[in-house]
């Protein structure tokens, strides 16, 4: 059985009485040791003093030395799971399709959608079916077609009152009313996780089935490539929920998304915001102050503290060049951006079926609905969150066509 790896900061008593004992090389005993300075170990967040024999010549490690960090009290808390619950993790894996379903009828009920018909003729489907309908087949990653007996069951159940046709639901996929739907849904997808201190940013690319040309007078033929959008997210580091995205085209830049994504998130209590050096720029940090967090965005190899009417810039730059081990501490938790698209791609797959832009993008927003809810599935399972959605009603107007 695999032992658990636990926190262990050795007391400053027991430091200062092995500093003056005389250090020994594990390998060869000698007693003329070097020491080469330290690293920092993530995992136990403590300093690991580096030493070298000065006989055989061989590297070692030596003691933990105490190194001071902000521990946050939500980490601190007994709701936190350090490691795998494997009974709770299979539980809501065996039960995760079923919950999906139920989670996404309470989510329809914080919506209120208002019907403005403009003509005459035969009756709509509900929205609502429509959804449902895209949710299961983003779900199990079916064919229009292949999916028809698991909507008999969906109707069975009382979940649908009409199953759409195979056609219908790819005609739906390019309307922008579905849009509206899917990231309202998203956003109130992550409010039952309270107190979100730590905030990372990033963005992905999702292959689709089209190809773009071009010819290339260098080479003096013609080359193709696959088209691809881009997924701009924020996402919790500790449950790893979305708060907010944008989609955009793949040829669009990063940094200007950060503006629409931190307006986008409904907690207030953010601490912490991490993000690569593609959303390195005055406006950001200032935007990020403004939300009452501390950036954690590294600066680029040919950019200088210079203020330019930006005093969080020069801060920020004093800051991550005086104390590279602390900022990469923090920014370090950026990672779970990375593992937040690698669930969502690995899950419900990294390449888009549909054409145009629209569909694509409704494509898109469906896995994040779904990589969502089986989070807060998780979470449900392993931490017992209450899944409390809002007080509010969100209100959506459709313009039949």
């Amino acid at each position: 059985m695999k032992k658990e790896r636990k926190l262990i900061l050795t007391p400053k008593d027991v430091i200062e009485d092995f500093e003056k004992k005389q250090i020994e090389c594990p390998f060869c005993k000698s007693q003329y040791i070097i020491k080469v300075g330290y690293y920092l170990s993530d995992r136990y967040g403590v300093k690991i003093q580096r030493l070298k024999c000065n006989d055989c010549k061989k590297n070692f490690s030596g003691i933990p030395k105490i190194m001071e960090i902000e521990v946050q009290e939500r980490y601190k808390s007994k709701d936190t799971i350090p490691f795998q619950e494997w009974k709770q993790y299979t539980e809501a894996q065996r039960n995760e399709k079923t919950y999906l379903l139920n989670i996404l009828f309470e989510l329809f009920e914080n919506i209120k959608i208002i019907y403005n018909p403009t003509k005459k003729g035969r009756k709509f489907y509900k929205i609502q079916d429509i959804i449902y309908s895209l949710v299961l087949k983003t779900y199990t990653k079916l064919s229009s077609r292949r999916l028809n007996s698991d909507l008999q069951q969906l109707k069975e159940k009382g979940f649908i009152e009409k199953i759409p046709d195979y056609t219908t639901l790819s005609k739906y996929l390019k309307k922008e009313e579905l849009t509206q739907i899917l990231e309202a849904l998203i956003k109130i997808s992550s409010r039952p996780i309270q107190n979100v201190e730590s905030l990372a940013l990033d963005s992905s690319g999702f292959s689709t089935s089209q190809f773009s040309r071009w010819f290339d007078f260098k080479w003096g033929k013609e080359k193709t490539c696959k088209t691809w959008i881009k997924a701009h997210i924020s996402t919790d580091t500790l449950t790893n929920i979305i708060l907010s995205t944008t989609i955009t085209k793949g040829n669009y830049a990063d940094s200007p998304q950060l503006k629409p994504l931190l307006a986008n998130i409904e907690h207030k209590n953010i601490k912490e915001v991490s993000a690569d050096k593609a959303y390195s720029s005055r406006e950001n940090l200032q935007l990020i102050v403004n939300l009452g967090a501390t950036p954690y965005i590294p600066f680029k190899s040919n950019v200088t503290g210079k203020q330019s009417g930006s005093s969080i810039w020069k801060k920020t730059f004093n800051y991550f060049k005086n104390n590279p081990q602390e900022f990469y501490s923090h920014y370090h938790k950026r990672s779970n951006v990375e593992t937040c698209f690698h669930m969502i791609k690995q899950k419900f797959g990294k390449e888009l079926t549909t054409k145009s832009f629209d569909s694509q993008k409704n494509e898109l927003l469906l896995k994040i609905l779904c990589h969502n809810i089986c989070c807060l599935i998780q979470e449900y399972f392993t931490r017992n969150i209450e899944l409390h959605y809002s007080t509010e009603t969100e209100k959506i107007a459709i313009l039949r066509r």
